[in-house]
């Protein structure tokens, strides 16, 4: 099992990243406690949603804000916002990206499932102005984990319209879109420099061997990303 993650995240004490498809289906629970037991990270510790590929973000704030939260029904959300240690959130994807983000001393933190229509929704964005609303100080730095890249990323034009006009790209007849160019642009707006945020090029849809991908295969199979301080 790999772990992709930011060194810059993980020297600021927090834990986390995405792990590879070497780790199983990560719709399987078992599966995910296998991860969080080979780490040392109480199961119950990490909060969960039911992703709905909107821009709703949850703050989780205390104790109290995660108790509740676990006591209820899972909400339909799409990113995390956290102003407090003890506590974690997760998510899965097979191509949306998973959106880290942590201001300075990590004493607020969040982590987004991005998909293409949240990405549209200007969930990044939000996300970041929603850590500055919860207290977030100084620099706010950004990595974004393994998902689809525009290698691989083609869609119809009228998606395409949704994006700003320097994410799309035109070959060959095809159009692609640049979801790192995209999140880089709403970050920069939400006042992050682009030198804080990372992207680097982790295909889901052209790795095969790492990770699992619905535009690849069809085949309903998660990867786990989760932040957490402990």
């Amino acid at each position: 099992m790999n772990i992709y993650a930011d060194n810059r995240m993980l020297s600021e004490g927090l834990i986390g990243g995405t792990v590879s498809r070497h780790a199983g289906d990560m719709r399987d629970i078992s599966n995910q406690n296998a991860v969080f037991g080979q780490l040392g990270v109480a199961q119950d510790k990490i909060l969960h949603f039911h992703q709905t590929h909107s821009d709703r973000i949850i703050h989780i704030a205390s104790d109290a804000d995660a108790l509740s939260l676990q006591s209820r029904p899972e909400e339909d959300a799409d990113a995390w916002v956290f102003s407090c240690g003890g506590w974690g959130g997760a998510i899965q994807t097979a191509d949306c990206v998973p959106l880290f983000l942590w201001d300075e001393t990590a004493s607020v933190f969040a982590l987004a499932h991005c998909g293409w229509r949240g990405v549209a929704a200007q969930l990044p964005y939000k996300t970041a102005l929603a850590m500055k609303d919860a207290g977030a100080q100084g620099v706010i730095s950004a990595w974004a984990g393994p998902h689809i890249q525009s290698c691989c990323f083609e869609v119809q034009e009228d998606a395409a319209r949704q994006f700003s006009a320097g994410s799309v790209l035109r070959k060959e007849g095809k159009i692609f879109v640049d979801l790192n160019a995209e999140i880089s642009l709403q970050l920069q707006l939400a006042g992050l420099t682009a030198a804080d945020i990372k992207t680097p090029y982790y295909c889901t849809c052209g790795d095969k061997e790492n990770f699992f991908s619905w535009r690849r295969d069809h085949i309903r199979q998660n990867l786990l990303s989760f932040i957490y301080k402990p």
